[in-house]
């Protein structure tokens, strides 16, 4: 398994992979993956995460991709199903889980 990527968020979201549609995602996933790693720690890299809590790492990317594609301002914030699966990756991150 690996870090997810902008072709298997438009696949899961239904998403055509127009060029376009391409790079927005991929915009989204590099800001998703930057707010996450800072919520953790301002030392942690992607491949520390990943390996550490792979699965629910690469859920909770796509589900804050999927929120700011519909939802680019975050204007309801991040919704309870992203906060659990922060508050479980930085658990394993930081050693308290």
């Amino acid at each position: 398994m690996e870090l997810i990527t902008a072709e298997q968020v438009c696949d899961e979201l239904h998403i055509d992979q127009s060029e376009e549609e391409l790079a927005t995602i991929g915009r989204l996933l590099v800001d998703s993956s930057a707010l996450i790693r800072g919520s953790i720690s301002n030392d942690v890299t992607d491949e520390q995460i990943f390996a550490l809590s792979g699965d629910v790492y690469n859920r909770l990317i796509l589900a804050l991709v999927t929120r700011m594609y519909y939802d680019r301002e975050l204007s309801n914030g991040y919704g309870m199903g992203i906060q659990i699966m922060l508050n479980q990756v930085r658990a394993r991150v930081l050693g308290d889980g």
